[in-house]
């Protein structure tokens, strides 16, 4: 059964790999350029940021704009190509509701294998946060509402979390490392398909904790009240039990801390 599932998650992995690099080789130039866009986050209660192939790493500051720097990156036959290409890429910031939206406008003519954008944002910290991207990382750190992140391919990392935290990924590690101001009772849930979770929780948690691997081992360095088995997957209490905390891969192993 592991066996089966080890060559089933490196299947997964070699063909999100062919997905991103094949026929990359028929690009023989690039250009990047940098836009840099300062935009006030007015009303907005949440900041939405989304890129195709790329990074995503967002600041949280005492500040009342976003500002946000995006390095793109596009690949051609030829450099006067890739540079015509390159010029047509926007980066749009623009307000919906409550949501400030930040997101890649491009030409038809570009595909995601030939594009990158790598978004480096500082914003209010105050914000929710909502960051979405196919192949590539994500960097949060500071920021004090809740965050969710969504990606294909790619490591995730959140850092002085504080308040509630979504993460979804296909292939790649998550790391959650919670503020010391963070409350004890805190809502997190995490999964990704093949990767290793850590999830460094707040000193004094209290949480009802439910945590699963198929293929690798879960170690937790806080007591817990285990209900059922102790195997690849744990169920229990930490502390009173007022938040919950759901932690799940497919392949890799899992570290409360």
């Amino acid at each position: 059964m592991k066996k089966h599932l080890l060559i089933n998650s490196c299947l997964v992995v070699c063909l999100c790999v062919l997905t991103v690099f094949s026929g990359c080789s028929d690009f023989k130039a690039k250009y990047a350029r940098t836009v840099n866009v300062s935009v006030p986050a007015g009303q907005a209660g949440e900041l939405f940021v989304e890129t195709g192939v790329g990074s995503i790493t967002v600041t949280g500051a005492d500040v009342t704009d976003c500002n946000i720097t995006a390095e793109i990156t596009v690949k051609a036959e030829t450099t006067e190509e890739a540079r015509k290409l390159a010029e047509q890429v926007k980066i749009e910031a623009k307000p919906s509701g409550d949501k400030l939206n930040v997101k890649v406008s491009k030409p038809v003519e570009l595909k995601n294998r030939s594009l990158e954008v790598k978004f480096k944002i500082v914003a209010p910290k105050q914000l929710k946060l909502d960051c979405s991207v196919n192949v590539g990382s994500v960097n949060v750190s500071d920021m004090n509402d809740r965050i969710k992140v969504s990606g294909n391919v790619g490591s995730v990392f959140c850092g002085k979390v504080v308040g509630d935290i979504d993460v979804t990924s296909n292939v790649g590690s998550v790391e959650v490392e919670y503020s010391e101001a963070a409350a004890a009772a805190c809502n997190a849930a995490i999964t990704t398909n093949v990767g290793s979770i850590e999830f460094a929780a707040p000193a004094q948690l209290s949480a009802q904790v439910s945590a699963s691997t198929n293929v690798g081992s879960v170690k937790t360095d806080k007591p817990i009240t285990v209900v059922g088995k102790v195997g690849r997957s744990v169920n229990g209490t930490i502390g009173a039990g007022e938040g919950k905390v759901r932690l799940k891969t497919n392949v890799g192993s899992i570290h409360i801390k």
